[in-house]
């Protein structure tokens, strides 16, 4: 890499960071879960309560694994678990990976034009911005990507001790999105297919060792855990896998589902603004694709990263979600890379940058339209409204108000009721100030945070005046945002 192209990649990411970044601290969603996820990773740090497992996937007994908890310690123990700044340390992760992408992009093509193209579409891709700024367990999924296919490459390409790095990454992906252990194995396995001729000639104990590797960083932990729990993984991946556990649906429903969704997250990553222009658009990858084949085999590796996760979800038949096609961003990106470099190479220059710049303009354009008001953001959907700076506020409103005095409180959230993101953050706040906590023995003093409900607004009214009318006096009433937070007193303990 020259230093022209190291100072290119450097400020990409600097501007990667900064659209990543953008307006963060009010629009970062901090949810149940990242609450559930949070109180895992304070016990990790404060109580040394280590963990093999992470947070559960859709399938009961199921779970991904801990990478996400263990990353989180470094800035949690620097922050004193202050979720922004825990949140930037990810974000910098997703903005480092413009490096990752050039490398890989140069590995592949040979084309250094492709791969700057490949970095700066990264670096703006509306789909890769937004899944950034999730503080969740499944981005990560992007950058060990990139990775794995570096390294898997590299190995085809000759350099025998790749394979390790490959191995290792491979056991990562699957740590941080349980499926990509399916969906990686299916996709290496056809490459290795394709290629098995560079693979059989190398020395069997190497290939074991490899083998081991993978084993040792994917399922290590899981194994452990299995043994302390009666093997509760490995019977619910069997009864998945039978038919005896989880819903299925039909095989044409499922490559319904699975089309769609696939056109719905390119759509994303590529910053289109409809289906009918991502769908030609993809279809004229995979055409270029084809055509590059005979000239250069190593595209078939980036064929079939597009193709075989497909292939597998249709097959899985369980329907699929926006989340399993992260592994696919880094793919997508370089897929519409060659295809912009091979119009500019085959017909015309300007109209290669053109395509670039209508590219670029119309992922901007999401941006400032959608991005900051949480529109077409999918972990977000259910509750746009929902931003991290109101719930700050009400945190610091309730302390300001109890002054010292011991209180408790209950929230009204989406899922109903679950208040590990609202625990948390009081306990945040309260730990890093050396405030009095919520103690939920003494709940005279009663704070309440109605979340609004615009899906259920009956439910919440009921809610309101069959439950929390009974909880004492009210004696303020203080909204931020989508959330009020109501002080009340039982009756003889309020101050006259």
């Amino acid at each position: 890499m020259s230093r022209k192209t190291f100072i290119i990649l450097i400020g990409l990411a600097l501007l990667g960071f900064f659209l990543r970044s953008y307006l963060y601290p009010d629009n970062l969603f901090f949810g149940s879960e990242q609450g559930r996820d949070f109180k895992v990773i304070r016990d990790i740090v404060v109580s040394h309560k280590f963990t093999l497992i992470g947070s559960k996937t859709d399938i009961a007994g199921v779970f991904h694994g801990p990478i996400f908890y263990y990353l989180a310690t470094i800035p949690f123990f620097l922050s004193h678990g202050d979720p922004y700044i825990i949140a930037l340390f990810f974000i910098a992760i997703q903005s480092l990976t413009v490096f990752v992408i050039y490398l890989l992009a140069q590995e592949l093509t040979g084309h250094r034009r492709v791969a700057l193209i490949s970095a700066f579409l990264f670096t703006v891709s509306y789909g890769a911005i937004s899944y950034s700024r999730w503080l969740s367990n499944p981005p990560l999924t992007i950058p060990i990507s990139a990775v794995f296919f570096l390294f898997f490459l590299r190995f085809l390409k000759g350099r025998k001790w790749s394979l390790i790095g490959a191995a290792i990454s491979y056991g990562l992906m699957g740590q941080a999105e349980f499926i990509n252990f399916l969906l990686v194995a299916a996709t290496g396995s056809v490459i290795a297919f394709r290629y098995y001729k560079k693979i059989i000639i190398l020395p069997k104990i190497f290939l074991f060792f490899s083998f081991c590797i993978a084993l040792l960083f994917s399922v290590g932990n899981f194994v452990l855990f299995d043994i302390r729990h009666e093997f509760l993984i490995i019977k619910s991946v069997f009864g998945l896998l039978s038919g005896t556990k989880g819903y299925y649906i039909s095989l044409s429903q499922s490559f319904i589902s699975t089309y769609s969704m696939f056109i719905n997250s390119s759509m994303n990553i590529l910053g289109l603004p409809n289906v009918q222009i991502t769908t030609l658009i993809l279809c004229s990858i995979f055409v270029v694709l084809i055509m590059l084949i005979r000239k250069n085999h190593y595209y078939s590796i980036l064929l079939s990263w597009l193709l075989i996760p497909n292939i597998i979800l249709i097959v899985l038949r369980h329907g699929a979600l926006e989340q399993l096609f992260v592994f696919l961003v880094v793919g997508i990106l370089m897929g519409v890379s060659v295809g912009i470099d091979y119009v500019w190479r085959k017909c015309c220059p300007t109209l290669g940058i053109l395509l670039l710049m209508l590219l670029v303009f119309s992922n901007i354009s999401l941006l400032r339209v959608s991005l900051f008001t949480n529109y077409r953001i999918f972990f977000q959907s259910t509750q746009p409204e929902l931003r991290y700076k109101d719930q700050m506020d009400v945190v610091e409103y309730v302390y300001k108000r109890a002054n010292g005095r011991k209180f408790y409180f209950q929230s009204y959230t989406i899922p109903y009721f679950w208040q590990d993101g609202w625990e948390y953050l009081f306990w945040q706040k309260g730990m890093k100030n050396n405030l009095v906590l919520p103690d939920e023995k003494h709940d005279e003093l009663l704070y309440v945070i109605i979340q609004r409900d615009r899906s259920n607004p009956r439910f919440q009214y009921d809610w309101y005046k069959n439950t929390v009318s009974t909880w004492g006096l009210l004696q303020s009433t203080m909204t931020f945002g989508e959330l009020t937070v109501e002080e009340r007193v039982k009756e003889g303990q309020h101050e006259t």
